[in-house]
């Protein structure tokens, strides 16, 4: 994301009060590394912030607001700990029929797919 995108997330995000200072500024240091159609994980802010999944999804739906990101879903195997590589926009586009890629497991969409963020503008 560039300077100024940053600089719009910053801002909002100080006024929510959603992460302390220093957990701010490492989040707009991770954030730089995305550009539009990449996908951000909500794994990755719990684990380099060491913050709640709560907390994630909290910050990630206020890019959102922003225009920043839009949700789609992925599609995970929870027996084999794997994606099946399946993004999906919306949760109709997803099959009502699915098998892992790996051991061939029977997927339910719903309860097999996780929400993860597009980035969508990043200037």
């Amino acid at each position: 994301m560039l300077p100024n995108t940053l600089s719009i997330i910053k801002q909002s995000l100080m006024k929510e009060s959603l992460l302390p200072p220093q957990k701010l500024e490492k989040l707009l240091t991770i954030l730089k590394k995305y550009s539009k159609g990449r996908y951000i994980y909500p794994g990755v802010l719990i684990r380099e912030l060491n913050i709640d999944m709560s907390t994630a999804y909290l910050v990630l739906n206020s890019l959102k607001n922003l225009g920043l990101l839009t949700i789609n879903y992925e599609i995970y195997c929870h027996k084999c700990s794997k994606f099946t590589g399946g993004i999906f926009e919306t949760i109709s586009e997803i099959p009502e029929e699915m098998e892992c890629n790996e051991m061939g497991h029977v997927l339910d969409p719903l309860t097999s797919s996780i929400v993860v963020f597009k980035v969508v503008q990043d200037e």
